[in-house]
């Protein structure tokens, strides 16, 4: 084809005829599908890795808490176990301490009994004669109301009967002031004493309720009421 407006100049152009360009349409179709037909099996076969990668992901997660359950199982029974040792050993160790208290209590009381016979047949002192040996005190349950228990005994000679009375005097304040009281009152029933070896005497007292007890002392006196024997203790006593 020649351009006229461009003088001395030849130009060709060349056309392609409708069959080539169905046959070019047709190669160009093929190419595209061919493409999304490599990129659609591409898409399968990563998708198909990657499933099978999370699979196993999956599987080894699954064993992982399959071990952190059959451990925390064994843990749970170690841990029962060590409870259970625990409160064994603590019942061991408290039937233990009550034994060991229950004996050093026993040795206590023996003692205080080997004393206690030791000062009526061999006194260290060497001294005979009438003895205040101890005096005991404990709430009674009234209020106020308390039971005293007194000791006596009588050291290395036991020929003579002792005979006589006993007094308690109590030294404390009441409403402010010093007071002492006396059991039993004048008017009462006097504490009677007469042993050879030893004497227990139990009793009750009451004391006024504003009255707060400091010391007790105790006095043997014979029936003309001359003293024989005194001791003085703190209050309270056990």
């Amino acid at each position: 084809m020649i351009d006229l407006n461009k003088p001395g100049e030849l130009i060709i152009k060349q056309r392609y005829s409708p069959r080539i360009k169905i046959l070019l349409a047709v190669v160009l179709v093929l190419g595209l599908l061919g493409s999304a037909g490599f990129i659609y099996n591409y898409g399968l076969n990563r998708a198909g890795f990657e499933r099978q990668s999370a699979q196993e992901t999956q599987q080894t997660l699954q064993d992982d808490m399959r071990k952190l359950r059959d451990e925390k199982q064994g843990l749970q029974e170690a841990l029962a176990g060590a409870q259970r040792t625990i409160q064994m050993d603590q019942a061991a160790y408290q039937d233990l301490d009550k034994s060991l208290k229950a004996s050093a209590q026993e040795i206590v009381k023996l003692r205080e009994e080997l004393n206690f016979y030791r000062n009526i047949i061999s006194p260290a002192d060497k001294k005979s004669g009438l003895r205040i040996q101890n005096l005991y005190i404990e709430p009674a349950g009234g209020t106020n109301q308390y039971r005293y228990k007194l000791v006596l005994i009588q050291a290395l000679k036991h020929e003579s009967l002792i005979q006589g009375r006993a007094v308690l005097e109590i030294s404390g304040t009441q409403v402010g002031e010093d007071t002492v009281l006396r059991f039993p009152a004048a008017n009462g029933r006097p504490i009677m004493v007469s042993f050879k070896y030893f004497q227990d005497i139990e009793g009750k007292l009451e004391l006024p309720r504003n009255f707060q007890p400091i010391r007790i002392k105790v006095y043997i006196t014979t029936p003309g009421g001359s003293s024989m024997a005194e001791a003085t203790y703190t209050w309270p006593l056990g």
